[in-house]
């Protein structure tokens, strides 16, 4: 995980965040390929964590972003490419 929290601290492109996003997921597939229950918890926790993180982030993010910031809306479009690939993920596990 701490790769997939650095990568959207820096502010990435969307598609690398969401790529790594992925490789972990397939890692967690392969890990927990017997227990599904193990892993909806897993993503589930994640979500939560990564959702209350980045709504808190948001807030000054936008405020800057709106002032012309071009790497503040980059990190905006990361973070919510991240939590969209994120509830894929759990709508289809």
């Amino acid at each position: 995980m701490a790769p997939l929290i650095k990568l959207l601290q820096a502010g990435v492109p969307p598609a690398r965040a969401a790529a790594e996003f992925s490789r972990i997921l397939g890692i967690w597939t392969a890990e927990l390929k017997d227990d599904n229950e193990q892993l909806q918890e897993r993503l589930s926790g994640l979500a939560e964590q990564m959702t209350t993180g980045i709504e808190e982030m948001h807030e000054g993010i936008a405020e800057a972003s709106d002032k012309g910031k071009p790497t503040l809306r980059r990190i905006l479009a990361t973070h919510e490419a991240v939590l969209d690939a994120l509830r894929k993920a759990q709508e289809t596990g």
